[in-house]
């Protein structure tokens, strides 16, 4: 088929070919790369479609790739309003999104661009798509969700009211700084998709938006990807526009990375400063034939953008990418460093020198800052805080630990700290330019905002203090320490921006400000994890602010106190401080401090201390004091977190499902789906579903979190082998001990090498290890010592006498009691209980499982006399749940049933043993076990004369049950043979 002429490319875009020829051009298009370059252009001007070609209809089934869609078509939970335009790449829509009641724009892509076949094409945007979903920047449209709909891939994306970046050029004369400060915000969104690890692959002024509010988005990663590393293959594809393309995009064969988006950058730049292309030719062979030489144009007569400005531009438009700027950041950071402004700069500065001497040092330096940033000079501001110096600090401290994670934690905390410096900078940017140059705010909300900006960029430079001495435990948490870091776009917020208020002597501010570094700093050291040093800093100072009355920052240090005291087992002090928090927060009208404090309040009160009605106490004014801040999405799905592991320590998983549910939506939502926070509701979910038996479901959760810490933190991190740990537990209760095992030995072997062999990390994983042992009969010397060395470990972070240790001291009796040392056995068991008791009260569930080990113990040495009340308070706990949902009460009712037969009082064995199998229907109990039951049954009702016809068809019908294959199935058959051979002979 010959080359594709303009009235085909403009049938194509138009939607207008009949299905015969638009098969051929889709076949000729997959064959030739020149004619699949001149559709992104010819798409790009098909004419928009007549408002009255969207025509309402009933929703249908999704019609045939590239076919339009008509008003009122559902893809997946969107409604189509109107087509919005023709890409490329394909097509967009507005549509409504009924489940949040707003209008997002809803683009489906045509793999067939992609010169692949359909489902490697489908594959490969759907990969991308979720890719792009990672990337949260105010300088980016956000993409809210991705699917795929009727053989094509769908994104959901910010609908934003704009014009491009074309059309804002064209509208009116625009002057070179009004061009370059419009690219730099851009630029900005453009880093920030580098920073998360993606290349747009079509940086053009059409896939700009300028939205009514001002803010520069960009938009259209049609055909981002991941990039290819230098061992990897690079991409097949070819995509882009021609006249904006990379020499390694054009021929094809390049690797495609982010400085290819550099050029693409400096190419829609060379436009809107010159009002022409950089590089002529009226073909594609003839374009790219000037863009291989690196021909750019020559400056036009008569143009006032500066020489260096042009160089610059020149710079990122060089053939060879490793001629270009190192980064699109390098490149952004020379574009606003206007050699003239600092001239300027440094001529104010000496003119000004006899009132600086005289005046606060801090004061000129906050000024001058800001004014460098309204010029885009960010890069001085942050040098000490994040620049080149302090990166090779942190790396070398990071390496410096010889711990293999810390390996892979560098380059992944260097690229979050990137993309929180580049919001930072483009925010700061935005507010001071907002008054000064577009004069849309007032003096006085930008003096508020800048300020809230420094106090964010105090955190950043105290957190990069702690990293540069960093130690293995620091490396572990400085990926969660950076997402703690509150968001620059938050000081956009009225309510934050005035928190706290200017105070109103020389005094007061001065007391002020040192609260205020001395909270920053403890902040730093604790969202690191050395809380103890925090508490040294934060705590003198707070005691001084207490003299000098209440005021934001006091509540909010007294907050902080709070978490470090809760970090450091000091639950009764925390509870203390967060109520002082509480007291000036509210007496201050400081919202945003109460709303964080009573969450904290409801965590102290429900899993700390185990005060389940006080918590939910709490839970009632965090929920009030969240709504009065108009909503925070991140702080209430803390809240339903805790909330949620409140509800299922309680014993009520299904109510807890729903938070976790909740928790989780408002995450992905809000942060992203592939936040360290969204992995903590995965794991903890994962939990009360093993409680409700569903550990199919509980598996699918923790390995996707298992994936997600793995991708967020690599494979070596303690974090990941914590979830290792927890795979290994659903796996036990999906009864593969052995995989179980393999997987918890695994798991100790990775804390080990990350954190060392005495970390108190360690011990949960070996407690673990342990159980998934003590299932499979291993040898004592194979069982005991690892529950000693957990409980040592465990102990010495949590202390003694908390609930998790309890669990492992029950554990460890139970290892004891299997290697026959009954009275150490029965040792521990008791003080399990007793420990429990304190911690959870004398009807929690976890204690049946104790109360059973001590029970078991007992009676073999001979005291089941002594077990039977133990075992009639375990069946009372479980049978007291309303309902018994998941078979928790089936091992309470067999073990009393069982010991009752023991002491030979089988008439009152008949009870709780009838209950188990005559209760048993729906429930999904592993078919040994239900034999068992019935067989004790049998037993009861045959010694108590109670139904011996009945005693030898249970009997009967448990020998069928019985499984060879579990541990206990080929003694149990054994004895149901032998009893079924004696009593029926007997019946007989």
């Amino acid at each position: 088929m010959a080359c594709l002429d303009e009235a085909t490319f403009l049938a194509l875009a138009t939607g207008g070919l009949p299905p015969a020829r638009a098969a051929e051009v889709d076949a000729h298009l997959d064959a030739c790369p020149d004619c699949r370059l001149l559709v992104a252009e010819a798409l790009q001007a098909a004419p928009p479609l007549r408002e009255d070609s969207l025509v309402p209809s009933e929703p249908r089934a999704p019609p045939a790739p590239g076919t339009l869609l008509a008003k009122g078509t559902e893809v997946g939970r969107y409604l189509v309003l109107e087509r919005l335009g023709t890409g490329g790449m394909g097509v967009v829509y507005l549509a409504y999104d009924p489940e949040l009641d707003r209008r997002v724009a809803l683009k489906l892509l045509r793999e067939a661009a992609l010169g692949l076949d359909a489902e490697a094409g489908r594959a490969h945007l759907l990969r991308e798509a979720q890719a792009m979903a990672r990337v949260a920047h105010p300088h980016v449209v956000a993409v809210y969700d991705v699917g795929t709909f009727g053989g094509q891939v769908f994104l959901a994306m910010e609908y934003v009211e704009s014009q491009t970046l074309r059309q804002w050029l064209r509208a009116a004369p625009r002057s070179w700084r009004q061009v370059r400060d419009i690219f730099v915000e851009a630029g900005r969104g453009l880093a920030a998709a580098h920073a998360a690890g993606l290349v747009h692959g079509d940086f053009k002024p059409e896939n700009v938006l300028v939205g009514r509010d001002g803010r520069v988005r960009v938009t259209d990663f049609g055909l981002a990807r991941v990039p290819v590393g230098p061992e990897a293959e690079a991409p097949r594809h070819l995509g882009g526009t021609p006249a904006y393309m990379a020499p390694e995009q054009l021929s094809g064969t390049g690797r495609v990375d982010a400085r290819s988006d550099q050029f693409s950058f400096c190419a829609a730049l060379h436009e809107g400063l010159y009002r022409e292309r950089p590089f002529a030719g009226s073909t594609v062979e003839a374009l790219a034939a000037e863009v291989r030489a690196g021909r750019v144009r020559p400056v036009p007569r008569g143009s006032d953008v500066p020489p260096w400005l042009d160089g610059v531009v020149r710079k990122g438009l060089r053939v060879d990418p490793a001629e270009r700027h190192v980064s699109l950041d390098a490149l952004l950071a020379a574009l606003v460093a206007d050699p003239a402004a600092r001239r300027r700069r440094w001529l104010g500065w000496g003119a000004g020198l006899t009132v600086l001497l005289g005046a606060v040092g801090g004061t000129h330096a906050l000024h001058s800052h800001r004014a460098r940033a309204c010029d885009g000079a960010a890069e001085a501001v942050l040098a000490g805080i994040w620049d080149g110096p302090r990166e090779q600090q942190v790396e070398a401290a990071f390496l410096g630990t010889g711990r293999p994670f810390a390996m892979e934690a560098w380059p992944r905390v260097r690229r979050a700290l990137d993309a929180y410096t580049s919001a930072w900078r483009t925010t700061h940017g935005a507010t001071c330019r907002a008054t000064r140059v577009r004069g849309e705010q007032s003096e006085e909300v930008m003096a508020k905002r800048l300020r809230c900006l420094d106090r964010r960029l105090a955190e950043v430079a105290a957190l990069t203090q702690v990293l540069a001495q960093a130690d293995a435990d620091v490396v572990g948490r400085a990926m969660r320490a950076v997402e703690a870091l509150p968001s620059p776009a938050s000081c956009a917020d009225v309510a934050v921006m005035s928190t706290p208020e200017e105070a109103p002597d020389a005094a007061s501010r001065q007391r002020a400000d040192t609260l205020r570094a001395a909270l920053t700093r403890a902040r730093a050291l604790g969202t690191s994890g050395r809380y103890s040093e925090g508490l040294a800093v934060l705590q003198p100072a707070v005691d001084a602010a207490r003299a000098a009355g209440a005021s934001a920052s006091g509540a909010d240090a007294l907050l902080a106190l709070a978490e470090l005291r809760e970090q450091t087992g000091d639950y009764k002090g925390a509870e203390a401080a967060v109520f002082d928090a509480l007291s000036v927060a509210e007496s201050g009208h400081h919202d945003d401090v109460a709303a964080r404090a009573w969450t904290l309040a409801v965590r102290l009160s429900g899993e700390r201390m185990e005060q389940y009605a006080l918590a939910h106490r709490w839970r009632e004014r965090a929920e009030a004091a969240i709504a009065r801040l108009g909503g925070d999405d991140v702080l209430r799905a803390r809240l339903h977190t805790n909330v949620g592991r409140i509800l299922a320590a309680q014993g009520r998983p299904a109510d807890a499902d729903a938070r976790y549910r909740q928790a989780l939506a408002l995450l992905e939502r809000t942060v992203g789906p592939e936040s360290l926070a969204v992995t903590d509701v995965l794991l903890a979910w994962s939990e009360s579903r093993v409680a409700q038996q569903q550990e199919d479901e509980a598996l699918a959760l923790v390995r996707r979190a298992l994936a997600l810490r793995e991708k967020v933190l690599g494979p070596e991190h303690p974090e990941v082998a914590q979830a290792l740990a927890s795979l290994a537990e659903v796996r036990w209760y999906q009864r593969e001990p052995g995989d179980a095992e393999r997987l918890a030995a695994d798991a100790v072997g990775r804390l080990e090498r990350a954190l060392g062999p005495d970390h108190p990390e360690v011990g949960g994983a070996l407690n673990t290890l342990g159980v998934s042992r003590l299932v499979q009969r291993r040898p004592s010397e194979e069982v005991v010592p690892v529950f000693e060395r957990a409980l040592r470990l465990v102990g010495s972070r949590a202390g003694p006498e908390t609930a998790r240790t309890a669990v492992i001291v029950n554990n460890l009796a139970s290892a004891l009691n299997d290697a026959g040392r009954l009275p150490e056995s029965i040792q521990h068991a008791t003080r399990a209980i007793a420990d429990l008791e304190r911690r959870l009260g004398p009807e929690h569930p976890t204690l049946v499982p104790m109360l059973h080990e001590l029970s078991d113990a007992l009676c073999r040495q001979g005291r089941c006399d002594e077990a039977v009340p133990h075992l009639e308070r375990a069946a009372a706990i479980q049978t007291a749940l309303s309902e018994d949902l998941h078979g928790q009460w089936a091992p309470s009712l067999m073990v009393l049933g069982k010991t009752y037969l023991k002491l030979g009082r089988a008439r009152e064995a008949v009870a709780p043993l009838a209950r188990l199998v005559n209760g048993k229907q729906g429930l999904q109990l592993p078919p040994t076990f239900e034999a068992a039951a019935r067989f004790f049954l049998a037993q009861a009702l045959w010694r108590s004369a109670t139904d011996r016809p009945r005693a030898l068809r249970l009997a009967t019908e448990a020998l069928g049950q019985v499984e060879d294959t579990s541990p206990e199935g080929p003694r149990l058959r054994k004895e149901l043979e032998q009893w079924l051979a004696r009593h029926g002979e007997q019946r007989r």
